[in-house]
């Protein structure tokens, strides 16, 4: 299993109860700073994205830009 499936399959499982931005957010950050993990640059940029959505309405993400996210995650 690739990186981008590992990290697009625990995203999604925080969606299933309900789309949370907060939590996946966090999960987003919890991902980014786990050591060992060798993040390429484009899902480098997905997860901080995904890691702003905490900042403001400005930079959240509806539910379908999140799972477009994640079907482009996991071509990562």
């Amino acid at each position: 299993m690739t990186l981008g499936n590992v990290v697009a399959d625990r995203l999604e499982r925080l969606a299933v109860g309900g789309f949370d931005v907060f939590k996946i957010s966090k999960e987003a950050f919890a991902i980014y700073q786990e050591p060992g993990l060798s993040l390429t640059r484009d899902l480098d940029m997905a997860l901080l994205s995904l890691i702003a959505m905490e900042e403001g309405p400005e930079f959240e993400m509806t539910e379908k830009e999140f799972q477009d996210l994640l079907s482009k995650i996991r071509q990562m």
